[in-house]
Formats: structure tokens, sequence, C-alpha cells
């Protein structure tokens, strides 16, 4: 029992409070896919894409956000776009590359782990 409750409170401490105003927690990264209809991205190499992800997210591997791929993936520079990742530096330098090339409405899921964890 006091296992339990030592892996919800981990849980809500992780889950239930946003570090800042670009990182999304679980509840407020589905509110923005369900209700805003936000883009899922996994920024991982493509392999990686392949072997694990997100149901229902597309595939931009960090190193292919260029002005020519982009628009492949993310129709709009106004779309709310959620990326995430294996490692918390290839979000960090996706969000970047993103908002250099004028997409504004970016937000940091962080790991994929995370989505997961939450899942089983």
């Amino acid at each position: 029992m006091k296992k339990k409750i030592i892996i919800m409170g981990c849980i809500l401490f992780c889950f239930g409070c946003s570090k800042d105003s670009d990182t999304l927690n679980y509840v407020e990264a589905n509110e923005k896919i369900i209700n805003n209809n936000a883009i899922l991205i996994d920024v991982d190499t493509e392999d990686e894409y392949n072997k694990d992800h997100i149901e229902g997210s597309l595939s931009l591997p960090v190193d292919l956000i260029t002005e020519t791929n982009t628009p492949n993936v993310i129709d709009s520079k106004d779309k709310e776009v959620i990326v995430y990742c294996r490692k918390e530096t290839t979000c960090t330098d996706a969000i970047n590359n993103l908002k250099s090339l004028g997409y504004n409405n970016v937000y940091n899921f962080g790991l994929k782990s995370n989505w997961f964890l939450l899942l089983n």
C-alpha cells in the first residue's frame, strides 16, 4: 500500500505541474490535442519513431526541421504543436528550431517514456 502511495505521489508530482509555460503535463497535452487539434510530434530519429511512438503522433526528426521539410508535417505556423522525444535535449533543440522558423505555438511534453508510464 505504501509503495502505491509513493508511486501515485511521484506521478502527480511529475505530471500534475508544468515546469514552465512551454512545458505541458499529460493532462494539458491531451486537452490541447482534443480541444485545439494540436499536433503531437515525435522529434526522434525515424528509426526510433518506427520502434516506439505515441499512437497518433507524427514523425519529424529534429535534424529534418527545416523550411523545406517542416511544412510537410505541420501545415500552419499557427498550429499548436506538442513535441516529445527520448532525450530532453532533443526536445529543446526541436522547439528552438521550430520557433526560429516561425512556429510560435510549440510546447514541450518532454520524454515519451512519461506518456507510456501513465498508460501502464
